[in-house]
């Protein structure tokens, strides 16, 4: 049964919505289910199937415990990663270094998967005594000080993103306060294992063409010229719509070589949509209802392209998506270049609740002998990524 049969809109902010209807009403969709048996019977392996039913559960549930009590052999992380599934469990109790952007977004992820924030802690007094944003107390480090008997035992995790501002704070806080340093995670505000993922699955081979959709600050086309290695590639074809984001890859990239960057969205079609442009790498198509909450700001009306006409008669080996929910319309727009090419996918399935099923069963239509992987990459429901060959 396809989705237009059910009338349901997969990969679409309507799939959402229904989606979550169906959780509140304690049913799936039959056609999702179906679509669901059809992809896990094209699984490769044990790790495969416990990300998909681990993702089946939230899906239905809406509870990021089924993601975030995976056991670690079940997921590909970095070391610093690992340290945040060791210390941070649910129910544990930590305090956040830093009450900026970084701390505040950690606050959000800690709180969804059960982790307490005893306080954040900031050198800037004028933050305190309570952080507007969250409600948290503040303190600072001489009140940490004077206080650490409350503390010594907790977890402190350093939310500065910048290796040496990050240090620097972690030996303050061994040296001057005397926390123990096993107690203590410094700089993993970026929580991904950037280096791995996309590429940690499969083997280069020979003159590797590949396409990245999403290409943020060009950092991911240097991720796959290190992956190929000595073989060396033949092309890069690269695709980013934010425009600071595109500014600031097209220096990044210059000296790669053999790279080609397109300042378009990928989807289905060529049109016009909006598009939130943060400057960072959640950037991303909204609708027009969306725009208007944010009255506009930081919206631009970007250009999109279908990667069947931008790359028409090209050849393809390895195909990344990574573009924030847009997924199954860039895979619909490139219909023809899989159909002729086959290529390797690295494909993000964690944006929309849906979306590890429904990627999944739309690329199966387009190569029914395709085999899937999954593999995952944080410790919460974030980077899920389906690997397909």
């Amino acid at each position: 049964m396809s989705s237009s049969d059910k009338g349901i809109q997969y990969g679409s902010d309507l799939a959402g919505e229904r989606q979550q209807a169906l959780r509140e009403s304690g049913s799936m969709d039959a056609g999702f289910q179906e679509m669901a048996d059809n992809v896990y019977a094209h699984l490769k392996d044990e790790i495969s199937k416990k990300i998909f039913d681990a993702r089946m559960k939230y899906a239905s549930t809406g509870d990021v415990g089924y993601i975030t009590g995976l056991e670690s052999k079940y997921r590909n992380l970095n070391s610093d990663m690992q340290v945040y599934v060791e210390k941070l469990q649910k129910g544990s109790h930590c305090l956040i270094y830093g009450a900026g952007a970084a701390g505040h977004y950690l606050f959000g992820r800690f709180k969804r998967f059960g982790v307490v924030v005893d306080c954040f802690i900031d050198p800037d007094e004028s933050k305190g005594p309570v952080d507007e944003a969250t409600g948290i107390k503040v303190i600072t480090e001489k009140e940490l000080n004077e206080n650490k008997a409350l503390y010594m035992d907790k977890t402190f995790v350093v939310s500065y993103s910048v290796k040496s501002a990050a240090d620097e704070v972690r030996g303050r806080l061994i040296s001057d306060i005397g926390i123990d340093e096993t107690n203590i995670i410094s700089g993993i505000y970026d929580w991904r294992n950037n280096q791995g993922q996309y590429f940690d699955y499969f083997a280069a081979k020979e003159n590797e063409v590949f396409v990245d959709c999403g290409c943020f600050d060009g950092a991911t086309c240097y991720n796959f010229a290190g992956w190929c290695g000595a073989k060396g590639y033949e092309h890069i074809y690269s695709f980013e719509a934010d425009p600071k984001n595109y500014a600031k890859a097209k220096e990044v990239l210059a000296p790669l070589g053999k790279c080609e960057l397109f300042p378009y969205g990928t989807s289905d079609s060529d049109k016009k949509v909006y598009f939130a442009a943060d400057a960072f790498e959640t950037s991303c198509i909204i609708s027009r209802e969306e725009a208007e909450k944010r009255n506009f700001e930081g919206v631009e009306e970007i250009e999109t392209r279908a990667l069947d006409d931008v790359l028409a008669g090209k050849r393809v080996t390895f195909i990344k998506m990574d573009i924030e929910g847009a997924e199954y319309e860039a895979l619909q727009g490139a219909r023809k270049l899989i159909a002729e090419n086959r290529p390797r996918m690295a494909i993000s399935v964690y944006h929309k609740y849906e979306d590890f099923v429904t990627l999944a069963n739309l690329v199966l239509e387009m190569h029914p002998d395709y085999r899937i992987a999954f593999r995952h990459y944080a410790f919460d429901e974030l980077e899920t990524v389906m690997y397909v060959e």
